[in-house]
């Protein structure tokens, strides 16, 4: 399954290329109503073009309407917030101190009023409404990626970056089984057999291991809520000093490199692809230019590792609450259009050609609602993928993607490294859980506690990397109690009674004693 960073990331490039492709074909060059869409990130640059982007067309011959994206940063945002010059749609990252101010100051339009007047079909899901309603009662934006309880079904898990895989081939050379993952005293056993191997692929030696602090805290079960109902942040946990611990004796023991605290997730990807890397946790880094050229360099679910309580596990899933708002200006001319689109790009048929691209020219559904590409657009695919999804409009107009909707239609996997991909989604998605009470911890940018998160956040990255690479174990525990102490001096107290204050009344929202799997 396609995973949401990359999704973004593939926006970038779309948007570009569509840029370049259709910059002669602006908004006032074609029939149709225009509105102009406000969207908070600099990267989105995708321009209108229904002449030569299938989705683009679909869209304008449904509704008569165009679309002008107008793409920028928050003090352009808040340079038009300053002048009271809201566009017709703007799109704001739901965490941003911006959100309020247009919610608060009367510049946008409460759709559920816009809703009851102009769509009265529009079903947003209640969790929808019950999260983001603002303290007036009005609800004035719509989320992307927002997992809407009441819309999954039982038998359904939710996506999860949390994961622990390892190359198939060069366990099956050296006689590793996928359960040898099970435990710490497994793990390290297996990635030794990598390192006095002394392994070489294409020229480079293999790495044992690129393992994180973040998937590690999770595999070893530190808990996000004490057994009192407070929230409780993992790494103010035993398991994470354990955590800590068990990458250290890995960095010790020459299994885990120096570099896996210094390198970016695109260049440790790179590392990934090049075929050097047996074992990786993080799902977000991918192998699918590794897979293309080596269809046995497949990498496989393993653990994964218990810690020494052997606590449940439950991962944190791709953010519950989504990314982004989609709200609508109050003084558009256009609010009654402009709120039929939104229901209208809503609807299931239309995320997925906004994820897949057009129905009729990119897909067709097939018995039981699975996306089939054509057999026209899938040569285009083969032949080049940037390209081919530009002119379908895939992923171009990821603004109010409803994931639920997506992960039940994608297309069956076909090709070895697809099916190894669903695989190891499936079977690590079984441990993920519904985890919304715990987004409402999140600080706003601009705020004191977003300051001080800021400031323990770069101080915690420091204290982290020299636990990892701590000469002893004592150390390592030395330098842990050193983190917290400093941290109590930067304002811990007062960023989590912020973040406690925020999970309870999340709690009570959500009708929940307790949030967290392991105290139900």
């Amino acid at each position: 399954m396609k995973k949401i960073v990359w999704l973004l990331l593939t926006v970038i490039v779309v948007g570009v290329l569509s840029g370049c492709l259709g910059q002669k074909d602006d908004a006032s060059s074609s029939s149709g109503d225009t509105i102009r869409w406000f969207v908070d990130s600099e990267w989105y640059s995708k321009q209108w073009d229904e002449k030569n982007v299938a989705l683009d067309k679909l869209i304008t011959e449904e509704t008569g309407l165009r679309i002008e994206f107008i793409s920028g940063n928050a003090e352009k945002l808040g340079a038009m917030i300053a002048s009271k010059d809201i566009p017709d749609v703007v799109t704001v990252w739901n965490i941003a101190p911006q959100r309020k101010v247009l919610e608060n100051s009367g510049l946008v339009a409460p759709l559920d009023e816009l809703i009851k007047e102009h769509a009265p079909n529009f079903d947003v899901p209640q969790s929808v409404i019950d999260w983001y309603s603002n303290e007036d009662g009005h609800l004035y934006g719509l989320p992307n990626y927002f997992y809407a309880e009441e819309q999954l079904e039982s038998t359904e898990n939710l996506p999860t970056h949390t994961s622990i895989v390892a190359r198939k081939d060069f366990m099956e050379q050296l006689g590793i089984e996928p359960e040898d993952f099970s435990t710490k005293a497994g793990t390290i056993a297996a990635l030794k057999k990598v390192k006095d191997a002394k392994l070489k692929y294409n020229g480079f030696d293999v790495i044992p291991a690129y393992y994180d602090l973040t998937n590690i805290m999770q595999f070893f079960g530190a808990p996000l809520e004490d057994k009192e109902g407070n929230y409780q942040e993992k790494i103010r946990t035993p398991e994470a000093l354990e955590s800590l611990l068990f990458l250290n004796e890995l960095y010790r023991e020459g299994l885990l490199p120096q570099d896996s605290l210094t390198l970016t997730e695109q260049q440790k990807e790179e590392k990934v692809n090049a075929g050097s890397v047996f074992s990786f946790t993080n799902s977000l880094i991918t192998y699918e230019g590794l897979a293309a050229q080596d269809p046995k360099a497949l990498y496989v679910a393993v653990g994964p590792i218990k810690g020494d309580a052997g606590n449940k596990m439950y991962f944190d899933p791709s953010p519950i609450s989504g990314w982004t708002l989609t709200m609508i200006g109050e003084n558009s001319k256009k609010k009654a259009e402009i709120i039929k689109l939104l229901e209208f790009l809503s609807t299931e048929e239309m995320v997925l050609n906004a994820q897949f691209g057009a129905k009729g020219y990119a897909w067709e559904p097939d018995e039981d609602g699975r996306v089939v590409y054509k057999e026209d657009y899938q040569k285009e695919l083969e032949k080049d993928p940037t390209q081919a999804r530009m002119k379908s409009g895939a992923d171009s107009l990821p603004w109010l993607i409803n994931w639920i909707y997506v992960m039940r239609a994608s297309p069956e996997p076909k090709t070895p490294y697809d099916i190894a991909i669903a695989e190891k989604d499936a079977y690590f998605e079984q441990f993920s859980f519904y985890s919304l009470a715990f987004e409402a911890t999140n600080t706003q940018g601009g705020t004191e506690e977003g300051s001080i998160q800021t400031k323990i956040d770069d101080y915690r990255s420091q204290m982290t990397a020299k636990m990892v690479m701590a000469k002893s174990s004592d150390e390592v525990k030395s330098l842990y109690d050193e983190m917290l102490e400093q941290e109590d001096k930067l304002g811990y107290d007062k960023l989590y009674e912020y973040k406690n204050k925020a999970f309870k009344e999340a709690k009570e929202k959500l009708g929940l004693e307790f949030a967290w799997p392991g105290n139900q």
